[in-house]
């Protein structure tokens, strides 16, 4: 079975409901609430998106409510001493990009979806956004 590993600002998306975005990330997480694919997001990732949930004054209820529906979707793949030592010892520029590619390759994942493709130049894992993945899948 295909493993999709989202990256933080396609987590933000879908949790903050941005229309411009959102849609094709929902699909995403549609074929995994069918069981058609295993959808992950690291951790660091939920935590990320709870503040910017908050940030937007999002009731907290709803907050809780939503993550707890994304947790029951998405896998989440751990950022543990082992992923922080491996981004520490990278050649990525950005420590948060690192972490999240160390995530998904720990998690052993197909693909990295995001909208932030060049901050992934050197992922060994295919990295492409989530409408060029459904596309590639049809």
């Amino acid at each position: 079975m295909k493993c999709v590993f989202l990256d933080t600002n396609a987590v933000i998306d879908v949790l903050l409901e941005r229309e411009e975005f959102m849609d094709d990330v929902f699909r995403i997480l549609s074929q995994a609430d069918r069981k058609e694919i295993v959808v992950y997001c690291s951790t660091l990732s939920i935590a990320t998106a709870s503040y910017f949930m908050e940030r937007a004054k999002m009731p907290h209820d709803v907050l809780i409510s939503k993550l707890d529906l994304f947790c029951q979707i998405c896998e989440l793949a751990t950022v543990d001493s082992s992923v922080v030592k491996q981004a520490l010892q990278s050649s990525f520029s950005d420590f948060e990009d690192a972490l999240q590619y160390y995530s998904a390759l720990n998690a052993q994942a197909d693909f990295i979806i995001t909208r932030n493709g060049k901050d992934f130049d050197l992922s060994k894992i295919p990295v492409m956004t989530a409408s060029e993945y459904l596309a590639m899948t049809k």
